[in-house]
């Protein structure tokens, strides 16, 4: 009878183990999901803030390359530019 019982607390505290370890993961899983959610509203901010700033700006971006300045005018843009990529023309700005 005594082994009887060992038996039984060997099985309840496995129970008790895998309880515990499903627990933690529920938890883990779900804090998982709240950063996610966090995430993808950031996300979906920062495209907000995005589609503000092309709207207010015309399509016109600044760029440096090679430590010259450069503004990058939308595509059908008319003007001289100093040279194209991607199909949209790069003007060349003073440092000043």
């Amino acid at each position: 009878m005594g082994h009887h019982w060992n038996h039984d607390s060997r099985f309840l505290g496995i129970c008790g183990g895998s309880w515990g370890t499903m627990h933690w993961l529920s938890r883990s899983i779900d804090s998982r999901f709240e950063t996610l959610a966090e995430v993808n509203i950031r996300i979906h901010r920062a495209r907000e803030t995005l589609a503000e700033l092309e709207e207010t700006t015309w399509g016109v971006e600044l760029r440096e390359i090679n430590g010259e300045r450069y503004a990058v005018l939308p595509a059908d843009a008319p003007g001289r530019p100093a040279f194209t990529m991607d199909e949209r023309p790069y003007l060349k700005l003073s440092k000043e």
